[in-house]
C-alpha cells in the first residue's frame, strides 16, 4: 500500500466529512465498473488514499462527488490495467461509456431516492416495520412469517404489495419532480 502524505491541510475533519457523506455513493460508483466486490473495495481504498493527497487542490465551492468520481476512474482504470489479462475486466472503452452513464444517471436516482423516502413515510406502521424486519435483519423468510404467524407464501405476497405501492408511489413522485 502507498504511503499517505498529507495535503497541505493539518484539520481532516472537512475531508473526513465529504468522505462520509459520499463514501457509498463513490463505491457504488466504482462497483459499476469493477465486477468484484473486493475489487472495488481495494479501488476505493487508493482512491481515498488519492483523495487526501488532493485535497488541497478540491475547490470547496464546487460539489465534491464529481471531483471524487473523476479520481475513482481514474483508480479504477489503473487497477483495470494491473489485471488486463483477467476476462473479468471490462475494457477501458466500456468503463469509461459506464462512469458517464453513471455520472448521468445520479440526478434521477437522488430524486428516486427522495420520492422512496417520501414514500416510505406513508406506509402504515406494521407496513414499515414488516419491510424493516425483511431488509434490516438477519431473518429468513420462513422465519420472519413465524414470528408474524403466516405462512411464508403469504408473507411473499404481503411484501410484493408493500413493494409494488412504493413503486407506484415513487413512480408518481419522482415524476412530478421531473415537472
Amino acid at each position: 500500500m502507498p504511503e499517505i502524505s498529507a495535503p497541505q491541510t493539518t484539520d481532516p475533519t472537512p475531508f473526513v466529512e465529504l468522505i462520509v457523506k459520499h463514501e457509498r455513493a463513490l463505491l457504488r460508483y466504482i462497483r459499476s465498473m469493477v465486477p468484484r466486490i473486493e475489487d472495488a473495495e481495494e479501488v476505493w481504498q487508493s482512491s481515498a488514499i488519492v483523495l487526501w493527497e488532493k485535497f488541497a487542490e478540491y475547490d470547496a465551492t464546487r460539489d465534491f462527488l464529481p471531483w471524487a468520481q473523476r479520481f475513482a476512474y481514474f483508480e479504477a482504470l489503473k487497477f483495470r490495467r494491473s489485471k488486463a489479462r483477467d476476462r473479468m475486466f471490462f475494457s477501458e472503452d466500456v468503463m469509461q461509456t459506464v462512469a458517464e452513464t453513471h455520472v448521468a444517471s445520479r440526478e434521477i436516482l437522488e430524486r428516486r431516492m427522495q420520492a422512496l423516502q417520501g414514500c416510505l413515510q406513508k406506509l402504515t406502521d406494521t407496513d414499515l416495520n414488516l419491510l424493516r424486519s425483511r431488509y434490516e435483519s438477519e431473518m429468513t423468510i420462513g422465519d420472519l412469517a413465524k414470528k408474524c404467524n403466516t405462512t411464508a407464501k403469504s408473507l411473499y405476497r404481503k411484501l410484493d404489495r408493500i413493494r409494488d405501492r412504493l413503486a407506484r408511489c415513487v413512480r408518481v413522485h419522482a415524476q412530478l419532480a421531473d415537472d
